[in-house]
């Protein structure tokens, strides 16, 4: 298994605008979450937010689960990932809205070890 994260520094106030962008929660088209969900070795997605209160900026990991890097390279290179990430003729408005971002950097995992969570009775989110 491994985990790709994708930090993205952006300006402050945002932030939530570039969370919006990846769940597609202010658009018709849909985020990347809504277009990751059906490929083949994905296992997981989660959207992280850095706690910098003095920072004179925000920061944003994108974090994917998948079962192997082949699974992830095979989701880089579709077309869905480049209409998630407005990289199609159709898409390039999309591409346009992505304001406030000023650097990210992508990072991958191999994952060596795992503890699963206990059942002890306790609801897990």
């Amino acid at each position: 298994m491994i985990i790709v994260t994708n930090t993205i520094r952006v300006e402050k106030g945002s932030l939530e605008h570039v969370v919006r962008q990846f769940t597609g929660s202010d658009s018709g088209h849909g985020g990347a979450a809504q277009h990751i969900q059906n490929v083949n070795g994905f296992l997981g997605f989660e959207l992280w937010e850095t706690d910098l209160p003095d920072a004179d900026y925000e920061e944003l990991t994108v974090m994917s689960k998948w079962e192997s890097a082949a699974a992830q390279q095979a989701w880089v290179k579709s077309d869905a990932f480049k209409k998630a990430h407005g990289r199609t003729k159709d898409s390039r408005e999309q591409k346009r809205d992505r304001k406030g971002i000023l650097e990210n950097k992508i990072t991958q995992y191999q994952v060596r070890h795992v503890v699963p969570l206990s059942d002890r009775g306790i609801a897990h989110e």
